[in-house]
């Protein structure tokens, strides 16, 4: 579909007569990610997923800064949904968070998985700080394969864990994405962020809200999703054991057991 300066990629799964939701991606990826879910999910819902704009197969002609949340609209404009329950991992429930506080009446419920929030002072644990370190640097020198690397290590395997071959099929399609997110975003323009940041306006979130996130997550990772627990009125967090950043791929069965549950009790 063509927006203002750019294209986003969109697809779906089931049909528009049942219940809507509309994903989000990672930073670490695209909208691929969410494509295992969405076929699970055709039987009882109208799932709903794009690429970010710079992402997987969305493009942008722009020089200067865009806005990620009309994006969002667009995407919710295109396939004539007035509201949904939004689902967003990581940067994607950054966004997702930005466009509830812009757009509360568009907004049923939002389920969020790895939470990162706008304007959150995260913590680092020591043992985190060197591969924080050392993605900053492969970007500073635009090294792909170095981010693509450390990233991976950080929020794949966890600094906490050691690499498993059990995760060997996450990795490698979380490189796949990113070295196709990474193509397209040297020199890219910046998203605006809500403001003021969404982190200091929680409270103002009155939708259901769910959040998942791993133990073996970044430290500010699980402090961020504590916060929206916390903070939020109707919030409740689910903690995944032995997972770390990139839950929708690593644990594919419990994303979609505690979305349906979640999306079952809120039907009723």
């Amino acid at each position: 579909m063509t927006i203002p300066g750019g294209t986003l990629f969109t697809t779906s799964s089931g049909t528009f007569a049942q219940p809507a939701a509309l994903m989000v991606h990672s930073g670490i990826a695209n909208s691929q990610m969410w494509f295992p879910l969405m076929d699970a999910l055709g039987d009882a819902y109208f799932s709903v997923a794009y690429d970010c704009r710079c992402f997987g197969r969305s493009t942008t002609t722009l020089d200067g800064t865009f806005s990620d949340i009309d994006d969002l609209a667009s995407a919710l404009d295109a396939y004539d949904l007035d509201t949904a329950v939004l689902v967003g991992e990581s940067r994607g429930a950054r966004l997702v968070l930005d466009f509830v506080l812009t757009h509360p009446e568009r907004v049923r419920g939002i389920f969020l998985l790895a939470p990162d929030i706008g304007g959150f002072d995260r913590p680092v644990a020591d043992h985190e700080r060197p591969l924080m370190d050392a993605i900053g640097a492969a970007e500073d020198a635009w090294v792909v394969e170095d981010i693509i690397a450390g990233e991976l290590r950080l929020l794949v395997d966890g600094a906490g864990r050691e690499e498993a071959e059990g995760r060997a099929a996450v990795r490698a399609s979380v490189a796949e994405m990113s070295r196709v997110n990474y193509a397209q975003q040297k020199d890219t323009p910046d998203f605006t962020s809500v403001e003021p940041p969404a982190a200091g306006r929680l409270a103002e979130i009155t939708c259901p809200v769910r959040v998942l996130v791993g133990d073996a997550d970044t430290v500010g990772t699980q402090a961020m999703a504590e916060a929206i627990e916390r903070t939020c009125p109707d919030a409740s967090l689910v903690r995944v054991p032995d997972t770390a950043h990139a839950l929708t791929l690593e644990r594919p069965d419990v994303v979609e057991r505690e979305l349906r549950h979640w999306l079952r009790d809120f039907r009723q």
